[in-house]
């Protein structure tokens, strides 16, 4: 059961000093350093995202009243297809695997990474699904476990713990059923992981993504990271 803790009402009056650094309200986020912080993120991703190759693409789409960054990589894990014991059928699994890796790039599962500004929490959400045009992996717990949370991250991402919890909930603007991350702990998180220094809106999304999204398959390209390379 996921807690349902209250949001937080963060006028400009009581946003703390010291540890703020260039953000009005730190540890949340105001509509104008969300959308500068994804704006960075896509001319970064513009300039660098051929040196990497764990993001296939940094995308920003809006829908109503409602813009957001999608990030697309690769499914990084694959499904566990149950052993059966039996030679025969074992060489025939290994074969449909090489026809699977001969699949052109259009059939090939990728993950799809939502990051919405919460109108409440004010904070970045992560929503997060397997898009795959053959229909392999349902939105289902077990498949959460199964094909996007690595092995060294199930047990975290299993228990109510710092990051918060995970669960199945429909896309504030698509609607369809997505995974996401409760975002009672993040501004909590954040103020740890900022630990007082000064940041910039970007330094904030960088590492929101790597404190929330490294458990569920999703990471930072060091070159995106790196300022020598602008």
């Amino acid at each position: 059961m996921v807690p349902q803790l209250s949001p937080v009402d963060t006028p400009v009056a009581e946003h703390k000093q010291g540890c703020l650094g260039q953000l009005e309200l730190f540890p949340h986020l105001t509509n104008a350093e969300f959308d500068e912080a994804c704006s960075t993120l896509l001319r970064r991703f513009e300039m660098h995202g051929r040196r990497q190759v764990e993001w296939n693409a940094v995308e920003s789409l809006s829908s109503s009243e409602t813009t957001y960054l999608r990030i697309t990589k690769p499914l990084a894990l694959q499904l566990d297809l149950p052993g059966t014991g039996d030679d025969n059928e074992e060489a025939e699994l290994r074969e449909d695997d090489d026809e699977v890796a001969e699949t052109p790039a259009s059939s090939r599962a990728v993950s799809h990474y939502d990051v919405v500004l919460s109108p409440a929490y004010r904070v970045p959400v992560l929503y997060f699904s397997i898009s795959d045009t053959l229909h392999r992996y349902p939105p289902t717990m077990e498949m959460l476990y199964s094909a996007l949370v690595p092995p060294a991250f199930k047990a975290q991402a299993e228990h109510v713990g710092v990051i918060g919890g995970i669960t199945i909930t429909d896309h504030p603007v698509t609607n369809k059923p997505v995974f996401f991350i409760h975002p009672c702990r993040t501004a909590e998180v954040m103020e740890a992981s900022v630990g007082g220094r000064n940041i910039t809106a970007y330094d904030y999304l960088l590492l929101w993504i790597g404190a929330f999204g490294k458990c569920v398959g999703l990471n930072v390209p060091l070159t995106l990271v790196d300022r020598k390379n602008d």
